[in-house]
């Protein structure tokens, strides 16, 4: 069993969106070959429609060459329909549903592979607020009855598959941010790893990030994809991952972007054992 899956995110289509990258990406998709396009969220700016036709041309051009798997993110949710969950919840993803994609929680089943996306964008929600202020419509939630949808997925997935949990907000504290992705910060961790995931695919810190954990007695991979616009954390051009997988590893490649070439260039990859 061999797998290849291009990991993009925070792709923020409006002012700051890199066109360059985004074509970039659209070269890489067309030339390779890849089991599935993971997106974790984040394809608007400030859910205009334009932003998300925009979107939706990434999506469609995508899905021309491999199955599209999407989760929204907290860019992509109209928060203020439903403040403090007064108001219309659907509401708030209504641009995404429309122009994106109907199912905010989707699975994917490909051969060697079960894809289960929960959406951790809640707005602001009570079960969203934090004491830090700046958390404020920004960070992510996911409740329990969401990691056990996960966990009943991955428990009648076919045997030997690779289970690929995918939210948008990133799991592991950001490195120079310094901020958990999801309200309950490190307690997400163990929930993730519950589930029983290889693998979990996140952005939203604008920084690449992969490591290997080892919790309760199980590997899990996190991958955090980066944003293909300028708002890089901590400067510098945007990347995306390409993660490979046989029977015995999982490879996991950052690719930045390279003005001079206008091309991806892989600058990091790291092997576990699955």
């Amino acid at each position: 069993m061999s797998l290849r899956l291009l990991h993009v995110s925070d792709l923020h289509f409006g002012r700051s969106s890199v066109a360059a990258q985004v074509e970039g990406v659209e070269r890489v998709y067309s030339s390779e070959r890849f089991d599935a396009i993971v997106i974790s969220g984040d394809l608007s700016q400030r859910t205009r429609k334009w932003e998300f036709e925009r979107a939706r041309e990434f999506v469609r051009d995508a899905g021309g060459h491999a199955p599209v798997f999407v989760v929204p993110g907290n860019h992509d949710t109209a928060w203020w329909n439903a403040p403090l969950g007064f108001g219309s919840i659907p509401a708030m993803y209504d641009r995404y549903r429309r122009y994106v994609c109907d199912e905010l929680e989707p699975v994917l089943h490909i051969p060697g592979a079960t894809i289960v996306g929960l959406n951790s964008a809640q707005g602001i929600r009570a079960f969203t607020l934090t004491a830090r202020p700046r958390d404020l419509s920004v960070v992510g939630a996911l409740r329990e009855e969401q990691w056990a949808k996960a966990r009943r997925e991955f428990d009648t997935a076919p045997s030997g598959d690779l289970k690929v949990l995918v939210f948008h907000h990133n799991l592991l504290r950001g490195e120079i941010s310094n901020r958990w992705g999801l309200s309950n910060r490190a307690r997400g961790i163990t929930s993730a790893a519950a589930t029983g995931a290889d693998l979990v695919l996140c952005g939203h810190d604008h920084q690449a990030n992969v490591e290997c954990l080892d919790v309760s007695g199980r590997r899990m991979v996190v991958s955090c994809a980066s944003t293909l616009t300028t708002r890089v954390r901590g400067g510098g051009p945007g990347s995306i991952n390409v993660i490979e997988v046989d029977d015995k590893t999982i490879q996991a490649n950052v690719l930045r972007w390279r003005e001079e070439s206008k091309s991806f260039a892989r600058v990091m990859w790291t092997r576990y054992t699955r």
